[in-house]
């Protein structure tokens, strides 16, 4: 009887105690839950004006403008961003695509993202995309230049704060019960919790991004579809990076023009123009290297080369 007693005695201790600890963990849970939530909106509602104000500042410098200023970014209501701009403004519709798919990246806003540029006096929109994290994005009148105007970029994102419980402590009723009894076997049996390490051995290892290739006098990022001269940013388009891709990968040899056109296949309309007009965009964005040259081979294709400067 008195074995029995004491050992009775022992395991509810034992469950006292474990018990104690678990509302603790749980209290703990709760209060931290309450102060980190607005914390963390706050740090994510930051980090994005931020983006988008970088976003307003390469439109600007795409555009020759080095003096006007981007106005404060604002969250006019949850999850939606308003661009402005201190004077008028006339962009490239693929730059913006570019500079928000490069920037807003979809690990970061996986919901995917809308874009809409809108008519400063009317509040029209005048031109827009969305950006999809699991469905097709939807990319209009790509390849156009919108005319000098003022503008207001909206950028809206669906999900862009995660949704909490309101009252986190129901949430976790389940699990703290588990916790408990859990925590009163091990106190009882071992007398304290022991962490196993054995899995931190086998580290994830990730594939490296690709790193930039000199191209000229530029660093051509094909990853992120832009190009580098020192501190200059250039941004390209889809076609414009496949295009400068294909002929990078034959320098110095031609390129046919069948080759390139092979870009277009996938739209079932194929215009020969188009290939002459991204050629010539090009060749403007590489202008910063003078021995660069995109030439070309009449009635066969282009040649991408370094030409020697003769003084």
């Amino acid at each position: 009887m008195h074995v029995k007693s004491a050992l009775r005695d022992y395991f509810n201790s034992r469950l006292v105690a474990g018990s104690g600890i678990a509302v603790t963990m749980v209290v703990f849970f709760f209060v931290a839950s309450s102060f980190s939530e607005h914390g963390d909106r706050d740090l994510r509602a930051k980090q994005t004006n931020i983006i988008i104000r970088e976003i307003g500042h390469r439109l600007l410098q795409q555009a020759g403008d080095r003096t006007s200023r981007v106005l404060p970014v604002t969250e006019i209501k949850e999850g939606t961003f308003r661009l402005t701009f201190e004077n008028s403004l006339v962009f490239d519709h693929d730059s913006l695509i570019a500079l928000s798919q490069s920037l807003l990246s979809t690990v970061q806003f996986p919901s995917g993202y809308a874009v809409t540029v809108h008519d400063c006096t009317d509040g029209e929109i005048v031109y827009g995309f969305q950006m999809n994290g699991f469905t097709p994005d939807i990319l209009a009148c790509q390849g156009r230049m919108q005319p000098e105007g003022c503008y207001i970029i909206e950028f809206a994102f669906p999900v862009f704060y995660e949704k909490t419980p309101r009252y986190p402590l129901i949430g976790l009723v389940g699990s703290s019960l588990l916790m408990l009894s859990t925590i009163a076997l091990l106190i009882g049996r071992f007398g304290k919790n022991k962490v196993s390490v054995a899995h931190q051995e086998h580290a994830v290892i990730k594939e490296p991004l690709p790193e930039p290739v000199a191209l000229g006098k530029f660093l051509f990022d094909t990853e992120n579809q832009r190009l580098f001269l020192g501190t200059e940013v250039i941004s390209l388009t889809d076609k414009e990076c496949s295009i400068l891709g294909l002929l990078n990968l034959n320098f110095g040899k031609l390129t046919p023009r069948e080759t390139l056109m092979q870009i277009w296949l996938n739209e079932g309309i194929i215009i020969g123009r188009s290939l002459d007009m991204f050629i010539s965009r090009l060749r403007k964005k590489l202008s910063s290297d003078p021995e660069l040259s995109i030439t070309n081979i009449h009635g066969k294709g282009y040649k991408l080369e370094r030409q020697a400067l003769y003084s």
